[in-house]
C-alpha cells in the first residue's frame, strides 16, 4: 500500500503543471464482492465443503485531455481479503503484491475525424461476443494494442494491430524467457477490422474481420493464424428489440489442425411499460464424435477473448468452448425477464437450458445424450447513489449425468452447485479541473 501511496503522488505532481491548461480528472473505484461459492466451473465433490471469501478492486484514475491528445493512466489492487505474504502469528500486515496497470494509454487525435491509441486499453466490440471488457472479473481485461478509429458520415471504423511476447527486462535488456507466450491458448497477436455504422434510429449493424495467431506448441518461431469474420446486428422499434451475431472461422489452429467452425445467436425481447421479457438462442459450433472425420479439423468455435459472465450462465460452466464441452460445442436456450421497479431497482432472471452440439468422446466411448442440465440466475441491482450501487445474486444448476462425464466428476458424488454473492461499487470523482 506504500508503494501504491508513493506512486499517486509521483504521477499526481506529473500532471499538476498541465492542469490549469487542461481537462485533468482523477476517479476511483472501490468493489468488495462477498462470495458462497458451493460449484461454479463446475460440480464440487460431497467432500470439499461450501468455499466463502471476499475478494476486493481498488482502483485510481487519471485522465488528462488536451486539444490534441488524451492520457489514460489506471491502477488497480486486487486482492482477497486476509490473503497478505506478510504476515506473523498475531496479524496479517499486507502484500508484496497485488498493484498493477489496468490502462496506460495515449490518444493522439489526427484531424477532425480520426484518432490513434497506443498502450493498455479496454477494448470492447458490440455486443462483446468476441472482444470484450470481462468487468465482472475483478481485474479487468486490457489489451496491449495499437488501434486507429475513424468516424466519419456516420460510419465508424477501427484498425487495431498487437504482438504480445513472454520476456522480462533485466537491467534494461530484454531477455525472452523461453516459454511460449500461449501455452494457455493465449493470442500471440491479435488484429481486427471493424466497420460500424447506424443507418436509423432503429437499425445499427457491424462487420469484423479478426486475425488471430497462436504459436505452434513444439516451434515458438511459428505462428499459425486463425481468421473469424461475421456480422452483429441490433435493432429496436417501439416495444420490440432483437440483436443478432453471425462468424465463421478458419485457418489454422494451434495444433496446426485446419479450422472450420461458427457461431450463431439470436436475442429477441419485447419490452412492456417497465417490463422486458426475451428469449434467446446461441449456437457454437463444435466436433461430431460419430463422424469418419473426427478429430482431422478444429470444429469447435474459438470465442477468444468473448465475454464470459454475460453469457452462457453466470456460473461460467462454458467459459472455454473446446475444453467446457469436451469438444462438443454448446446449444443455449435461454428465456429471461428484467424488471424495474422505480428508478433505483432491477430484477433480472434468467432460464438456460444447456445441450451439447454434437455426441462426444469420452474415455473412449461416445456419448450420445446432450443433455448438458440448465441454470437460473438471478440479479437485483440497487442504484442507491449516483456513484455508489449494490447488487446480489443467485444462481442454481441442475446438473445431468453427461455434464458429469464432460466435468470429469461421473466417478465421486456431487452437491447441487449453486452459487450466491453481494457486491457494492462506488466510484467517486476525486479531484476535477474543466
Amino acid at each position: 500500500m506504500k508503494n501504491l501511496l508513493y506512486t499517486i503522488t509521483f504521477i499526481t505532481l506529473v500532471f499538476l503543471p498541465g492542469i490549469a491548461f487542461s481537462q485533468f480528472q482523477i476517479s476511483a473505484e472501490l468493489r468488495p464482492r462477498f462470495e458462497m461459492d458451493n460449484g461454479t466451473v463446475k460440480p464440487r465433490p460431497d467432500s470439499v465443503s461450501t468455499m466463502y471469501y471476499v475478494s476486493q478492486r481498488t482502483r485510481i484514475k487519471f485522465d488528462l485531455k488536451r486539444e490534441k491528445y488524451q492520457l489514460r493512466l489506471s491502477l488497480q489492487d486486487v486482492r482477497i481479503w486476509g490473503n497478505g505474504d506478510i504476515y506473523t502469528s498475531t496479524g496479517v500486515f499486507g502484500s508484496t503484491g497485488g498493484v498493477d496497470i489496468q490502462e496506460a494509454w495515449f490518444r493522439l487525435k489526427m484531424g477532425g475525424h480520426s484518432q490513434l491509441t497506443i498502450g493498455r486499453q479496454v477494448l470492447k466490440l458490440d455486443g462483446q461476443r468476441l472482444i470484450a471488457g470481462r468487468n465482472w472479473n475483478q481485474f479487468g481485461l486490457a489489451y496491449d494494442a495499437l488501434v486507429y478509429n475513424l468516424k466519419k458520415s456516420g460510419w465508424d471504423f477501427s484498425l487495431a494491430l498487437s504482438y504480445n511476447n513472454n520476456m522480462s527486462m533485466n537491467t534494461g535488456k530484454v531477455i525472452a524467457d523461453g516459454e511460449l507466450f500461449n501455452q494457455n491458448n493465449i493470442i500471440k497477436t491479435l488484429n481486427f477490422l471493424h466497420l460500424k455504422r447506424s443507418f436509423n434510429k432503429n437499425l445499427t449493424a457491424s462487420i469484423l474481420v479478426i486475425g488471430a495467431g497462436y504459436q505452434k506448441t513444439d516451434k515458438p518461431a511459428v505462428i499459425y493464424m486463425c481468421g473469424t469474420y461475421g456480422l452483429w446486428l441490433k435493432y429496436a422499434n417501439g416495444k420490440f428489440d432483437l440483436s443478432t451475431n453471425a462468424y465463421i472461422q478458419n485457418g489454422k489452429a494451434q495444433s496446426g489442425k485446419d479450422v472450420f467452425a461458427y457461431m450463431f445467436t439470436l436475442h429477441p425481447g419485447i419490452t412492456f411499460q417497465k417490463i422486458r421479457i426475451g428469449l434467446g438462442g446461441d449456437y457454437i459450433s463444435g466436433d461430431n464424435a460419430n463422424d469418419e472425420d473426427y478429430g482431422t479439423k478444429e470444429k469447435t468455435f474459438n470465442r477468444m477473448y468473448g465475454a464470459v459472465f454475460k453469457y452462457y450462465g453466470n456460473m461460467n460452466y462454458y467459459s472455454y468452448m473446446k475444453a467446457s464441452t469436451a469438444n462438443g460445442g454448446l446449444v443455449d436456450i435461454y428465456p429471461n425477464i428484467s424488471v424495474t421497479v422505480g428508478s433505483k431497482h432491477t430484477i433480472t432472471g434468467f432460464y438456460h437450458k444447456f445441450y451439447l452440439a454434437n455426441p462426444v468422446l469420452i474415455g473412449g466411448a461416445v456419448i450420445d445424450d446432450t443433455d448438458l442440465g440448465s441454470e437460473v440466475d438471478l440479479m437485483y441491482t440497487y442504484k442507491m447513489l449516483n456513484d455508489v450501487s449494490l447488487q446480489a445474486g443467485f444462481s442454481y444448476y441442475f446438473t445431468t449425468e453427461t455434464l458429469k462425464e464432460v466435468k470429469k466428476v461421473s466417478a465421486t458424488a456431487v452437491n447441487s452447485p449453486y452459487w450466491a454473492w453481494v457486491m457494492i461499487t462506488f466510484t467517486p470523482e476525486l479531484f476535477g479541473s474543466k
